[in-house]
């Protein structure tokens, strides 16, 4: 059975809880507005209320006198809650913080439940402006100005950030839909936990993090062969006592331009596993690993690049995630792939800006510790093209004033509020 079958729908997907928390906020369950539709405008809209959208909006705070708007369509953090239950952030809490407010203290590696409480805090302390039960249906541009239709309300703007980072819509292959019908297929979007696959043999495709960490949790309760594109890149948690994410920050490999020699050996050999757990576990043969790629499916058989089968009664497709930008109406924004056409975030759409993508400067823009100088960046471009099309410096430093209340960085810290110093 696939994802989609009825048999499945016993538990609603994260497209079915997105619906309802929208009809809970005031939108009918066709998707249209309940009563008349609003319109207003801001100086620049933000799509997105996850790590990349909240951190833009705190430096546009910040640095501008900007009427800033985020957008979202379930609550800050609901994404994370709606991942499986056991999962953790692969980057110790002290490199998971966004501008201007450290990770609480706990236990190294933060959970999926405390990063959701840490971006809902964020975004209160902040007062950041956030609007959720928003699906956007189309934006489009028209004299300068974007605008934006949301099943809530039509939203213009001269700015607009698209910060939905690269986590947007599950992606299957095209080999899901050639099983049969009797295997059990789910994408890791929609799993929770081991008793959610049924018991025996279970399938996990893919070479990224989710998939080596939903493998070892499944291990022990089912026979777990793991199919990899290529041969899984093991690094280990701690490196001479200090964790691996210190000595990446001071060899300067985590903060790696995209065009830099160490980024471009990341990108031909793949994201490196954090933690050596899964290796031992194929060493000791408790995990079958098979380093093919998935090419096609017959039957209840996988088939592999080198033409061989894989029995697969159950299949988890960690499979990763594609952007959903059918929405954007705006010429020149995607290529004929649909994705986004930018040069570090900047579209050649004038006002379009783009947050959280992969490699859109550096290694880390995708992850919560790439956000704050990506979006420093951001609320810089957008600040200077908004003094050139008629706010002036001095209108910006007293809108600055009047938002002093924010707390100013102290000297000596970084921007999340972090003292450098030696590893803990």
């Amino acid at each position: 059975m696939t994802p989609g079958d009825a048999s499945q729908s016993e538990r609603p997907t994260l497209r079915d809880r997105l619906v309802a928390h929208a009809a809970s906020v005031g939108v009918v369950s066709s998707g249209r507005p309940a009563g008349d539709r609003p319109a207003r405008s801001v100086d620049a809209l933000i799509i997105g209320a996850g790590q990349a959208g909240l951190g833009v909006a705190y430096w546009l705070r910040r640095i501008t006198g900007l009427e800033v708007q985020i957008i979202e369509r379930a609550a800050v953090g609901n994404s994370w809650l709606e991942r499986w239950d056991s999962l953790r952030l692969f980057t110790p809490r002290r490199f998971s913080a966004l501008p201007g407010m450290p990770f609480p203290a706990g236990e190294d590696f933060p959970s999926r439940l405390e990063v959701a409480e840490y971006l809902r805090c964020y975004a209160d302390r902040f007062r950041l402006p956030v609007e959720t039960g928003h699906q956007v249906r189309r934006l489009t541009k028209s004299g300068g100005v974007f605008c934006a239709e949301t099943n809530r309300a039509d939203i213009r703007a001269r700015h607009v950030v698209v910060a939905g980072g690269p986590f947007a819509q599950p992606y299957l292959p095209p080999a899901s839909r050639k099983l049969d019908g009797v295997v059990f297929q789910l994408h890791s979007a929609d799993y929770r936990r081991p008793a959610d696959v049924p018991d025996g043999e279970v399938v996990v495709v893919g070479g990224g993090n989710s998939a080596a960490q939903l493998a070892l949790e499944l291990s022990p309760t089912h026979r777990v062969t793991m199919v990899s594109p290529r041969p899984p890149w093991f690094l280990p948690v701690t490196l001479l006592g200090a964790d691996l994410y210190w000595w990446l920050y001071l060899t300067g490999t985590l903060n790696a331009r995209t065009s830099s020699p160490v980024s471009r050996y990341v990108r031909r050999r793949g994201d490196a596993i954090i933690g050596t757990d899964l290796r031992r576990q194929v060493q000791t043969g408790r995990v079958r690993l098979l380093t093919q790629r998935v090419t096609g499916a017959s039957g209840q058989d996988l088939v592999l690049a080198d033409g061989s089968l894989v029995p697969a009664p159950n299949v988890l497709w960690c499979t990763g995630y594609r952007p959903d930008l059918r929405w954007m109406d705006l010429a020149g924004a995607l290529d004929r792939s649909g994705e986004p056409v930018h040069r570090r975030g900047a579209s050649p759409v004038p006002g379009l800006h783009w947050m959280g993508l992969p490699w859109q400067t550096r290694l880390n823009s995708s992850i919560i510790n790439g956000v704050d100088r990506d979006a420093h960046a951001t609320a810089k471009r957008i600040r200077a093209m908004s003094t050139e099309v008629g706010r002036s410096p001095r209108e910006i430093r007293q809108a600055q004033r009047d938002l002093g209340s924010l707390p100013p960085d102290q000297p000596g810290h970084d921007r999340t509020g972090r003292r450098p110093g030696r590893a803990r």
